[in-house]
């Protein structure tokens, strides 16, 4: 149960006497947070939007008793989560360049599965991370394409007596700009789950999408690097050596970087620029805008 001014609203059902809700810019901002990042914990938002504590989780509460907002919860998060409504996506699209077609809700409840809710969350952990310390950057975020079909592709790689079609899906793909200067990122969000001989396989799909060209005649761009993110040092670790069979001759790339949670948070956001990454190349250290 969630206390507002007057008495109390059940959590995750919606109360048949509504809170009144006269709609501002900050619950439009809140709106498109959620959406670009498909789901956000109480917490994110409190970090994404600007304002007193009390006067956001007020807004939270009032836009999801009035359906602008959905709630859901995960066994490890026990702190509400959200997810875009359906009154939240048209709100959103009178209010924006949003096209109502583009809102994706076959996705997001195929999504809406705690495993893949928690990824997604992972995800939104590493963004939020970045965007808050590029903010005392001259760097910033050009472009983030979230998960989905614009990122769908597949390679098909010859290996001699068989032709083996690997399936391309970051997890996201977003680029840096300084000046004129860019710098192209796709990412993985690991939980843990993966095979190492399917992430091999994964990491190798990449390296075939750089060896083909793909992501020229995709994403116009010339290179790329591919960041796992996952939950332990020891994770990345491992991930880090299985990377080092990827390349063609098996030495290692430096397209491939690895890092943990453990070192970065959303209150130790200033870290994800600092030098927390590594290749299967060497065991040198790198930061992200290098």
């Amino acid at each position: 149960m969630e206390k507002i001014i007057k008495g109390y609203l059940p959590r995750f059902k919606r109360a048949e006497n509504k809170p009144p809700l006269k709609i501002q810019q900050r619950d439009i901002d809140i709106l498109r947070h959620v959406y670009e990042n498909r789901f956000l914990t109480t917490q994110q938002v409190l970090f994404l939007v600007p304002g007193s504590s009390r006067v956001i989780l007020l807004r939270l509460q009032k836009l999801f008793h009035n359906g602008y907002l959905d709630r859901l919860t995960t066994d490890l998060h026990k702190e509400n989560i959200y997810a875009l409504g359906n009154k939240g996506a048209d709100l959103l699209v009178e209010n924006s360049d949003i096209d109502r077609g583009k809102i994706d809700w076959a996705w997001k409840n195929r999504k809406n599965r705690k495993p893949n809710r928690n990824h997604t969350l992972m995800v939104s952990n590493f963004r939020i991370a970045l965007v808050r310390a590029l903010k005392t950057s001259s760097a910033k975020i050009h472009s983030w394409v979230p998960e989905g079909e614009a990122l769908k592709d597949a390679v098909i790689v010859d290996y001699g007596q068989k032709k083996t079609r690997i399936p391309f899906y970051p997890d996201a793909f977003f680029s840096l700009s300084e000046g004129n200067e860019y710098l192209h990122f796709f990412l993985e969000a690991d939980q843990s789950t993966m095979t190492n001989e399917r992430f091999l396989t994964k990491m190798k799909g990449y390296w075939n999408f750089y060896k083909q060209g793909k992501h020229k005649q995709k994403f116009d761009i010339n290179a790329f690097r591919v960041l796992t993110i996952t939950k332990s040092k020891a994770r990345a670790e491992n991930l880090r050596k299985v990377a080092k069979k990827a390349d063609d001759n098996k030495v290692g790339s430096a397209m491939f970087w690895f890092t943990s949670e453990e070192n970065y948070n959303l209150e130790k956001y200033e870290t994800i620029l600092q030098p927390i990454w590594r290749t299967p190349k060497d065991e040198s250290v790198h930061h992200i805008l290098e």
